[in-house]
């Protein structure tokens, strides 16, 4: 993994690439807690360049999350690639994030749901449930503690 820090107007942006695993997620950590020392601090995670992610960095990106909240700041994700969605949406985890596609053409790089601390609400989910996965008003509910037999 390599991580590359920039500025863009008030926002930091980190750019993000290779895979993030058990072996280097704590140093994405250890970068965004020395920029949540300065004050109110708004951090874009770029991860368009993330191949790979693991449940380690996913627990390393709701740890610069808090650490950036308890310092009054922010954090959202630019361009996650479908690795890093998928995993997010898999763990339930992917509305804690807001996420930044990234500057329109014309307008200043900065600005956006990220400079403004406004959370984007995560995409639906594309497909419909399977009929398995709903609740059948039909089927029986099933007994309580108490009502099983002894």
């Amino acid at each position: 993994m390599s991580l590359h820090c920039e500025h863009e107007g008030p926002l930091t942006v980190v750019s993000v690439h290779g895979e993030v695993d058990m072996s280097n997620a704590h140093l994405l950590v250890d970068l965004v807690a020395g920029l949540a020392r300065h004050p109110a601090p708004r951090v874009v995670l770029d991860l368009s360049g993330v191949r790979f992610v693991d449940l380690h960095a996913v627990r390393a990106l709701i740890e610069a999350d808090r650490l950036l909240r308890e310092a009054a700041g922010g954090l959202a994700l630019r361009r996650p690639p479908r690795c890093v969605s998928r995993l997010l949406h898999l763990t339930a985890t992917a509305h804690l994030f807001g996420v930044d596609e990234g500057p329109v053409p014309g307008d200043a790089p900065w600005a956006g749901p990220a400079a403004t601390g406004d959370r984007v609400p995560p995409r639906p989910a594309t497909g419909a449930l399977s009929p398995n996965s709903r609740m059948d008003a039909r089927r029986p509910p099933l007994p309580s503690v108490r009502e099983v037999p002894a």
